[in-house]
């Protein structure tokens, strides 16, 4: 979280009372952030031990970001990122991800799954 706004909100869905059940397909987190000259950040965040599989992130990401519309009104001025982080990604998934049909939907717009490794900062996944 270095080098992310101060004002943030983190949603663990892993947690009683997650806005998703636990039976549901989830993404981890729901980070939810002031960002820079008043647009702000959401990002559904799908972190993996070991190596990611493309069709499963992506089911993840699309339900964090279904959440996300509930919370966050049409209109704000907000950049979305759906993030995965994990420790490898083979080339083929890697190409799986970067298909237009696996890209998720926010509000009307698509973006591609942005891709960090373990360890590296939030904030570069973010800004780019």
């Amino acid at each position: 979280m270095n080098g992310t706004a101060q004002r943030r909100l983190v949603i663990d869905f892993d947690k009683p009372g997650s806005p998703l059940g636990p039976d549901s397909s989830r993404c981890d987190f729901l980070f939810i952030a002031e960002g820079d000259n008043a647009i702000g950040w959401v990002a559904p965040l799908e972190l993996k031990r070991g190596r990611l599989h493309a069709n499963e992130v992506v089911r993840q990401l699309r339900a964090g970001a279904s959440v996300a519309e509930e919370l966050i009104a049409r209109g704000t001025p907000v950049a979305f990122r759906p993030i995965a982080a994990s420790r490898g990604i083979s080339k083929a998934e890697r190409n799986l991800l970067r298909q237009k049909n696996n890209e998720i939907g926010f509000h009307g717009r698509r973006e591609a799954v942005r891709l960090l490794s373990c360890g590296e900062q939030l904030v570069r996944a973010l800004r780019v």
